[in-house]
């Protein structure tokens, strides 16, 4: 009797050729780790040691179960007769569905390496031995080897085998390979393949149990690893994506694959059984990257952002039933109806469905601008429909590529009638094991195979999102529910129009203000306005010079007074073309702020010296040219001249603005009543058709005639003009209620466009300061990443270094090499202690600095560099007496900032001597330099946010600086140079009760 022989080939037939790849293997080994009931599986890719470990805490397995299950092909994962039992379930734990089947799973580690050592541990089961058995699936590649001719070594350990213990199992399949060789098996150049596989396999299990993190080790806990090397060169590729792409676009296939394995992204999501942790270290020093964020997938806080909401059942005849909302504002109970098949129970049984949509264009969204740019980009990465069978997820759906529905192809090409984009729609397909035997998935695990019950759930859902486009987005609003969401997309359009106008209005006013600001602080700094006014007195002069030479009196002195009146003038109108107009129809930054505060006090200094010594001037010469002419002016006469002249100026310039005002007035008048009479017209015109539809009706015929249908018809036409009319008119009311003016407590009148500036003003600054924080709270975790990993390392450097120390002592020859790397090194961990200060601590407190503690800290740190540019760091008597109360990590990075500063100007000046002194009296703390002056306009700006003069500077470091030591009761301001400085920074505590 003949029987059937299996060659080896066909597990590798089974196994890596079948899956989809890498990253659907690992996915299938998570599945095995669901149905072994673990908590946590981890993913360890040890680049430096190319090795790839996998770790679940599950229930583990015997020798018994490894043998009968493990490595039998075709198991009975979900059926039990009287010759066989299901798997083993933690008793502990809610009753788990089986998901992997068929030995997928183990087969499809094929894919990702040569070979697998496996541990597994069965604390409540068993003799509680740890069972190890080491794989090399190379063997399974080779022809005419059959099953039974490799030697797979399966070994029990009472504790976690070490790498002695793994050079025993792998001698035990060199051993096996040899004896194929010798039986003419395999080639001579195939076992030289395998055997270097083999003998450069290195793993630990003991040390790497050690220091891979886990919440539950398998020393301790129950569990299965799996470490495979080498590994594929593919697994790279997946987790970095194609680098020719831009990867914070597209998401890599790792990615695509493993997250969202559970469903966490709708409210109230069921609890995800497996929490995963992929750790990729890219380096040998045990720093990694985590590839799965849950922060890169989507949250239920973007969920319930979205613009629409969809969720309900389909029942057992693939009927809808569930609830719409549109805009977050306003839900429908619907239900849509699926004819397909003729009202009989369908083969993939019930689901339910739940997703969110985000609009196409932001204009069109209710969504701010930073949430929609955010949840945009999380769509183009992982939009889709997800499809999870009992909170497990079925691969590939919900892959942004993979468009199981066609929505993409469809609107393409009709997009009035296909409304929905496959990457603007996020949510969940929810399935049961108990309702959807009829979908059943391919092996290789890539989707459902396409039998009736598949094509069932395809029909189902395609009819679905046609009919809700239908039914809620109809372009033309032939629906009431796609009348509702066009009159809201109309009104998020309008907004946003309306703002991108005053936004381009304002950005141009914005620029003039700015361009005139420039221009007034350039003519400031070149003496400009100085030299003109003296152009105009020296003219002034001239001109007495010349009625002098009048010989009547008479003449003469009527000349002075139109001279003088003329010169007054003259002055007066050059100081108001030099004057900045105070800005309207715009925000202003906090900069923009700042340098018109600062031109406020410029342009009044400018008022009370220069052009009232003009003035003054100008009263000389005409009693300087009166008195030589012997001439008699009456001052009554001058004076009555000056005050016309100014009363003049003022009531022609406010007349103007009073035209201005009413000219404005009238004109949004006068738009208002074109407007409201063309509405009232638009009602008229609509009420007359309505009317003349009388004409076509027939009402004899009550057959043919339905009197409620018709009345609600043409009520509805009438209804939808007026409420357009009302809501175009309410929103005119609404603008024309919300204009203020009134008188505050010290009489000055306050509008409602101040309050409009002053509000747009504090949200331009709140926006940077969203920005900046960001930035900071990232910058703050690098630091404390930094910091961690940092001190670890030196703490092993320094212990090397004194090992060193030992061969040093012995050989003379590494005394050299020995005293350079000590000298380098204590340099380097000068700049680590930087660290210190700046690392927010929990146990930190208040102390007595001394003064001087700050400035030995500034030397290590600064020392070369300020070598390096010929910097002296100098101190006086009053700095090393003092000392300040507070805590280290307050002021110690003030100080860098600024000494960091320092010597960035200081080695761009040509000074022969550059000094930086530190000094401290009663005042307070005062650090100067003799580098470039501070510009008067920036005295104030150099604390605010993101202002720098450094070409590529941050403008975070003095902000910052301010803002901590103001917390603590302290200010830092730029003081009056000190003595032999250009530059001084003082900081002081803040007064108290006016002292």
């Amino acid at each position: 009797m003949a029987n059937f022989r299996t060659r080896a080939r066909t597990l590798d037939l089974l196994g890596r050729q079948q899956i989809a790849g890498i990253p659907t293997a690992i996915n299938e080994l998570i599945k095995n780790a669901h149905d072994a009931y673990a908590d946590n599986f981890d993913i360890d890719y040890l680049r430096s040691d190319n090795l790839l470990v996998l770790r679940d805490d599950g229930l583990g397995m015997t020798l018994a179960e490894f043998e009968s299950r493990w490595l039998t092909i075709g198991t009975e994962s979900k059926v039990m007769n009287s010759k066989s039992s299901l798997p083993p379930v933690d008793p502990d734990k809610p009753l788990r569905h089986i998901m992997g089947e068929k030995g997928i799973g183990r087969l499809a580690i094929a894919s990702i390496g040569k070979q697998v050592l496996i541990v597994t541990h069965a604390t409540n089961r068993g003799n509680g031995d740890y069972v190890v058995a080491f794989i090399n699936w190379e063997l399974f590649e080779l022809p005419n080897i059959n099953l039974e001719d490799i030697v797979i070594p399966v070994k029990e350990f009472s504790c976690l085998p070490d790498e002695i213990d793994i050079e025993h199992m792998k001698d035990e399949i060199l051993s096996s390979l040899s004896r194929l060789l010798k039986q003419n098996l395999i080639e001579n150049y195939e076992f030289e393949r395998i055997s270097k596989s083999i003998t450069e396999f290195n793993a630990n299990p003991r040390l790497l149990d050690e220091t891979l993190p886990s919440l539950n080790k398998i020393s301790t806990h129950s569990g299965t690893q799996f470490y495979i090397s080498p590994v594929s060169d593919m697994f790279s590729i997946d987790i970095e994506g194609d680098l020719s792409f831009d990867s914070t676009k597209e998401a890599t296939k790792i990615e695509k694959m493993l997250m969202g394995f559970h469903n966490t992204m709708t409210p109230s999501h069921p609890e995800p059984t497996v929490n995963i942790a992929f750790r990729d270290y890219r380096k040998g020093d045990g720093s990694f990257v985590d590839i799965i964020d849950d922060e890169h997938f989507f949250t239920p806080e973007d969920f319930e952002l979205a613009d629409h909401h969809f969720i309900g059942e389909f029942d057992e005849f693939g009927q809808f039933k569930g609830q719409i909302t549109i805009y977050g504002d306003r839900t429908y109970n619907h239900t849509v109806n699926w004819n397909d098949n003729n009202f009989r129970e369908t083969h993939c049984g019930p689901f339910s469905i739940n997703f969110a949509y985000l609009q196409g264009d932001l204009k069109s969204s209710r969504v701010a601008p930073e949430d929609y740019a955010r949840i945009r980009a999380k769509g183009e990465k992982f939009g889709g429909l997800y499809i999870y069978r009992d909170n497990i997820r079925i691969l590939p759906y919900g892959d942004s590529d993979y468009d199981f529905l066609d929505i993409e192809k469809n609107r393409s090409k009709r997009a009035s009638s296909y409304f929905f984009s496959y990457r603007r729609m996020f949510g969940v397909i929810v399935l049961s094991s108990e309702h959807s035997k009829g979908l059943v998935e391919k092996a290789g695990r890539e989707g459902f195979i396409e039998n009736k019950a598949y094509r069932q759930l395809q029909s189902i859902l395609k009819n679905f999102f046609v009919q809700l486009a239908a039914d809620f987005f109809n372009e033309k609003g032939s629906t009431a529910q796609s009348e509702y969401y066009n009159t809201r997309k109309e009104e998020f359009n309008s907004f946003y129009k309306a703002l991108e106008r005053r936004d381009k209005l304002a950005k141009t006013k914005k620029e003039k203000f700015a361009k005139s600001l420039n221009s007034f602080f350039s003519n400031l700094t070149d003496d400009t306005f100085a030299n003109n006014v003296n152009t105009l007195i020296l003219g002034f002069k001239a001109k007495l010079e010349q009625i002098v030479k009048i010989g009547d009196p008479d003449i003469a002195a009527q000349r002075m007074i139109n001279a003088e009146a003329e010169i007054r003038k003259a002055i007066t109108e050059y100081r108001k073309t030099i004057s900045v107009p105070n800005p309207k129809g715009f925000a202003l930054n906090k900069a923009l702020r700042t340098d018109f505060e600062t031109y406020l006090d410029e342009y009044k200094i400018l008022r009370e010296t220069l052009f009232a010594t003009a003035l003054q001037k100008v009263d000389e010469l005409v009693d300087i040219f009166t008195e030589q002419l012997d001439l008699v002016i009456s001052k009554r006469k001058r004076l009555e001249q000056a005050v016309d002249l100014i009363s003049s100026e003022a009531l022609s310039y406010n007349r103007k603005k009073k035209d201005e005002t009413n000219d404005i007035a009238q004109s949004m008048v006068k738009k208002v009543k074109e407007l409201t009479t063309q509405l009232i017209l638009d009602l008229d015109v609509q009420i007359r058709e309505v009317k003349s539809q009388f004409v076509n009706l027939t009402t004899n015929n009550a057959d043919n005639f339905d009197l409620v249908s018709e009345r609600t018809r043409m009520e509805a036409e009438i209804d939808k003009v007026s409420q357009r009319n009302s809501a175009v008119m309410d929103r005119i009311i609404r603008q024309f209620e919300s204009f203020y003016i009134e008188h505050d407590e010290n009489g000055n009148l306050i509008t409602s466009d101040q309050i409009s500036d002053a509000m747009s003003e504090e949200l331009e600054d709140l926006r940077n300061r969203l920005q900046s924080d960001v930035e900071l709270s990232q910058l703050g975790l690098a630091v404390g990443i930094l910091h961690h990993e940092f001190n670890s390392t030196v703490g092993s450097i320094r212990r090397s270094l004194k090992d060193l120390k030992a061969w040093s002592d012995v050989d003379d020859k590494f005394e050299t090499t020995y005293n350079n790397l000590r000298a380098n090194f204590e340099h380097l961990d000068g700049y680590l202690n930087l660290f210190t200060p700046l690392n927010r601590r929990l146990n930190r407190k208040r102390e007595e600095i001394p003064l001087l503690d700050i400035k030995v800290f500034l030397i290590d740190l600064f020392k070369s560099r300020m070598e390096r540019h010929g910097i002296q760091f100098r101190h006086t008597k009053g700095f090393s007496k003092a000392s300040v109360y507070g805590f280290r990590s307050t002021f110690y990075p003030v100080f860098v900032n600024i000494i960091d500063n320092a010597i960035y100007w200081l080695k761009k000046s040509d000074n022969q001597e550059r000094i930086i002194r530190l000094h401290a009296d009663e005042q307070g703390i005062y650090i100067s330099n003799n580098g470039p002056a501070i510009n008067k306009t920036d005295k104030e700006r150099i604390f605010d946010l993101r202002f720098s003069r450094k070409p590529a500077g941050r403008g975070l470091g003095l902000s910052i600086s301010r803002e901590v030591l103001e917390s603590e009761g302290f200010q830092i301001i730029v003081a009056e140079p000190r003595e032999n400085t250009n530059v001084t920074f003082r900081i002081s505590r803040i007064p108290t009760n006016g002292k």
